[in-house]
């Protein structure tokens, strides 16, 4: 048979990156894990075809037998509208994913086949029923898969070309219970690995196609300390003997910073970055949201010791807890700036289906529509400490602050001057390092603003004099700054458009009861 598996477009988020790809020669930052990961669970003597709407247009007159649809909950509207198309051209359409996963009642009858939960043992089984014309309309996989039967992915049905980084998977799974995150509802609190010698082949495959960048895609990296080491070990001394090819970034909990052997384990194997969901400073909706890991010790404390091992720690913080008031803007703001983290993902709380959020604001009548007419409300909760009002404009002004550009500038510098050795501490690592700074001389200081110039040759020049092996840090910063800024003011858009329809009709009128 032939499989055509498709990943839809993403929304323009934080992630995306979009406004700087082009400086950066790519078309997308990286892959969805799911397509390559079903590939190499398929039989080979099927032929499979992976697209990636991010890189390439969809093929509706494809001759596939079967086409496989996945995505998040925030690709919704676009995997009805790429399964309509499809089944109205009478293809077999089947759907997998977090969306599948989580809210399987919004794909029946949309498409012909949903996977629930996780598919290593279910899609082969699929595969079989098919071929002898007994295919059934939903397959859940009940028990959680081992990890150790995961195949290496098919990264060479990817247009790896395309993308900044390629994405691979050690872990599923995470030992804290944080009532907002659907990762626990999907994967289980039990941290499942896969073997060292699985990952380090996954990491030669990406290595042997060409590619210097690999997000470590684990929800929690260090849910399992001890195996996370052993693979650390392992990658450490593959970077060292082949002279640190690859720069490796990933998520963790905080709870990182208190174990010095794990810091140290992961600079060696050159972790540049990792993103850490911090939430919020504030300690009251911490402990609402059970994010106890983060209330061991100062937030600031564990922070700077992650960047004195030479780790960036790229944050998730979120306003609009039930504890949140709109002091906690500027609570935010400054916590920010003092914890020198350039790069803060800063968003909304939202309640995702089946996480304990969804069911307690459920029951409390506190879900709204996820959008008024065609416009994105951010947030599907009425927030407790302040009005809707409130909490949009307090967003905006927070985004401002955050990426206006003498701020930025400010955690920026800060970093650079702050952050540990780095385990490779070349000022080039490749060629292309060269052809994105000449890039982002063209977009961020000759073709920009002056307020962008001054930001773009200020960061060089005072890195040059305070700190020049940090170069390139300041070239990638000042370019991440594009995106963050852009994104920023294009947020800001949307959400005064929120606010003039706050102003203009009661706000009970916009609360419209989620029925799902």
């Amino acid at each position: 048979m032939k499989i055509y598996l498709i990943a839809p477009k993403n929304p323009e988020s934080f992630w995306t990156f979009d406004r700087i790809l082009p400086t950066l020669g790519k078309q997308c930052v990286f892959p969805n894990l799911s397509l390559p990961t079903v590939a190499g669970i398929t039989p080979r003597h099927h032929e499979v075809v992976l697209c990636d709407e991010n890189v390439e247009e969809v093929d509706f007159d494809t001759d596939a037998d079967i086409v496989g649809l996945t995505g998040y909950v925030i690709h919704k509207q676009r995997i009805f509208e790429l399964a309509a198309e499809f089944r109205r051209r009478g293809k077999f359409v089947v759907a997998g994913g977090p969306l599948a996963s989580l809210c399987p009642e919004e794909l029946r009858g949309k498409v012909d086949v949903i996977f629930i939960d996780e598919a290593e043992y279910t899609w082969p089984q699929f595969l079989e029923d098919f071929e002898r014309g007994t295919w059934k309309s939903e397959y859940r996989q009940v028990e959680k898969p081992n990890m150790h039967d995961s195949p290496l992915p098919r990264f060479d049905l990817l247009k790896v070309d395309r993308y900044r980084t390629m994405t691979i998977q050690f872990a599923r799974g995470c030992p804290f219970n944080c009532e907002f995150c659907d990762i626990i509802v999907m994967y289980g609190r039990r941290p499942r690995t896969k073997t060292v010698a699985q990952v380090m082949a996954e990491v030669q495959e990406i290595h042997r196609l060409g590619v210097r960048n690999i997000f470590v895609v684990d929800d929690n990296f260090i849910g399992n300390k001890k195996e996370a080491k052993q693979l650390l070990r392992a990658l450490a001394a593959w970077q060292q003997a082949n002279g640190y090819p690859i720069e490796m970034m990933t998520e963790v909990t905080l709870n990182v910073a208190q174990d010095d052997e794990l810091l140290e384990l992961m600079r060696a194997a050159n972790f540049t970055t990792i993103f850490i969901g911090i939430e919020s400073p504030r300690r009251e909706s911490l402990q609402e949201t059970h994010k106890t890991q983060n209330l061991r010790g100062s937030l600031l404390d564990a922070v700077h010791r992650i960047q004195r091992a030479g780790i960036e720690v790229m944050a998730g913080m979120i306003v609009g807890f039930d504890h949140d008031d709109p002091t906690i803007f500027e609570e935010q703001f400054e916590f920010i700036q003092q914890a020198r983290i350039p790069v803060s993902m800063t968003g909304m709380l939202n309640a995702v289906p089946k996480t304990p959020l969804y069911e307690r604001l459920k029951q409390a009548g506190r879900l709204i529509a996820e959008s008024v007419g065609d416009q994105f409300v951010f947030t599907n909760i009425v927030p407790a400490g302040m009005s809707r009002a409130e909490l949009y404009a307090g967003y905006k002004r927070l985004l401002e602050r955050l990426y206006g550009y003498r701020s930025y500038r400010r955690r920026v510098m800060d970093f650079i001057l702050n952050r540990g050795q780095l385990a490779q501490n070349r000022l080039v690592t490749s060629a292309q390092d060269i052809k994105i700074f000449f890039r982002v001389l063209w977009h961020c200081v000759l073709r920009a603003s002056p307020a962008r110039a001054w930001l773009t040759l200020s960061l060089m020049l005072e890195t040059l004099l305070r700190r020049p092996r940090a170069f390139r840090d300041a070239v990638t910063f000042a370019l991440l700054h594009k995106h963050l800024y852009e994104y920023m003011r294009s947020t800001g858009k949307r959400l005064d458009a929120l606010l003039r329809e706050l102003q203009e009709f009661p706000e009970s009128q916009r609360m419209v009861p989620q029925e799902s």
